[in-house]
């Protein structure tokens, strides 16, 4: 039985993860829950699961739930009340699915605790990867990838040699703009980039497809998960979304992992590893007529994905400059603040503004993360 402290539980990591606990009860259960400021939701899963644990986003939210609920739990608020789920001793695994550079503390106290960490938190790896591995290796922690592309392409390199691989090809649906023009990608509003063609995800993720920034951090992610160079990591545009990686050897031959577009598969494959089981999710029709097409990424129009190989060959502290501008950038454009073009040169100014260091320690790279915000603050409130 694996015991769970899930972090971000009313997101869709979150959610979907606990459909597959629902789906596996002999196999897993819930010991901790942590969420931002869905008190509903929050409510309703704790009565469902009866974690011993939960956190919220503040102590009136915590008041909120403890009046709320049907049975008494230990209740904890704001970056402490995270580190409580992660580091709780009934937890054996955690879901690290708080979106943004908030949730890097609680993954680095995880993996140090010697948790296996099922991490859909990207920023955790983007802006910290070798710190994670560190803090996996002093403290016995597992490290295993929720992101649908990094749970393939972990299934992909296990157990081969790293000599023989050529290079790693993670895919993208393209966003809501693949076809698009690079003039009315520059115009595009609110609700057209919120618009995701394939998956149903948070409007920050979802931004962050639109402008294949997305697809940068997971390029970086890649990197950093399975130690490969910037030149042994590529991008293939796939609207389909159903190959999810591909590992090309040096014999010029490649493998493909293919499923249907369900996050639950991921995380499945994740919480139950080494195991594949029956869960949630239909096996792949083969049966249905179906076209796949690939293409490549247009730079040009789509400039993110550019910075992010910029700052991944640039190494150190670059990568948490440029996720922390870009934070900032999406932030201010769903506020109505910047245009979608502008969060891309928001970006780029921030990356080129502000020096990149070696990696150290957790707390060099939450200085580097502050003072990109800062800076990509002031360039926004700079706009007209």
């Amino acid at each position: 039985m694996r015991r769970l402290a899930v972090l971000g539980s009313t997101g869709s990591i979150g959610t979907s993860t606990l459909d597959v606990v629902q789906a596996h009860p002999e196999r897993l259960s819930v010991v901790a829950l942590a969420a931002g400021r869905n008190r509903d939701l929050l409510r309703a899963q704790c009565e469902i699961f009866r974690p011993r644990c939960v956190s919220v986003a503040s102590k009136e939210d915590a008041d909120w739930l403890r009046t709320n609920l049907s049975y008494t739990l230990d209740l904890h608020w704001g970056e402490e009340g995270l580190l409580a789920c992660a580091l709780h001793p009934g937890a054996d695994t955690v879901v690290a699915a708080i979106v943004g550079s908030v949730g890097l503390a609680s993954t680095e106290a995880a993996l140090r605790a010697g948790r296996r960490v099922c991490v859909a938190n990207k920023e955790s790896l983007v802006v910290g990867g070798a710190l994670m591995h560190e803090a996996a290796r002093a403290g016995g922690g597992e490290l295993l990838p929720v992101d649908s592309e990094h749970a393939a392409l972990h299934q992909l390199l296990e157990n081969r040699d790293p000599a023989s691989i050529r290079e790693v090809r993670i895919t993208a649906s393209g966003g809501p703009f693949r076809d698009w023009p690079l003039a009315r990608i520059q115009a595009a509003t609110i609700q057209e980039a919120l618009n995701h063609p394939t998956w149903k995800m948070g409007p920050k993720i979802t931004i962050d497809s639109a402008t294949l920034m997305n697809k940068g951090l997971e390029v970086i992610e890649a990197s950093v998960l399975f130690g490969l160079s910037a030149d042994q990591v590529a991008v293939t545009v796939h609207p389909q979304s159903q190959v999810h990686a591909m590992v090309g050897f040096h014999d010029g031959s490649y493998q493909l992992q293919v499923c249907a577009n369900d996050m639950k598969l991921p995380i499945q494959y994740c919480l139950l590893y080494p195991d594949k089981q029956p869960g949630p999710v239909a096996a792949y029709p083969w049966a249905e007529a179906r076209t796949w097409t690939f293409e490549a990424p247009d730079l040009h129009r789509f400039p993110c994905l550019g910075l992010a190989f910029e700052a991944l060959r640039a190494g150190g502290t670059a990568p948490a400059l440029l996720n922390a501008a870009n934070e900032v950038a999406v932030a201010a454009f769903l506020e109505g603040r910047l245009s979608f073009w502008d969060i891309q040169a928001c970006n780029r100014d921030t990356l080129s503004a502000i020096s990149a260091t070696p990696l150290t320690s957790l707390p060099q790279v939450l200085d580097a993360d502050r003072a990109a915000r800062r800076h990509a603050e002031v360039w926004v409130q700079a706009r007209p």
